[in-house]
């Protein structure tokens, strides 16, 4: 078991109302797998919850939507006249 010095601070709750079915096939699966109800859910939900930010984090082009995405950054670009602005009344940004 791990030391409760090390083990993160669980204070935060999440609460669901489901259906009589739904928990029943909940706690079937947990009780397959030997895990309790709660440790079933909650790694089921962060996994998922991982996949889908991890098929939001990145951008996938055609190979022609590429070229045509690398074209416009090659551009030129007109200032912002308020980022002009900006950079010209502070000139450098505070040090952290």
């Amino acid at each position: 078991m791990r030391d409760a010095a090390v083990r993160p601070s669980k204070r935060h709750r999440l609460e669901m109302r489901v259906s009589p079915d739904q928990e029943a096939l909940i706690r079937h699966a947990a009780e397959l797998e030997g895990a309790t109800l709660t440790s079933f859910v909650l790694d089921t939900v962060t996994a998922r919850a991982n996949s889908v930010i991890e098929a939001h984090r990145d951008l996938v082009l055609s190979n022609e939507a590429f070229d045509r995405f690398l074209a416009e950054l090659d551009k030129p670009q007109s200032p912002v006249p308020e980022l002009v602005e900006l950079f010209r009344s502070h000139p450098k940004l505070p040090e952290r």
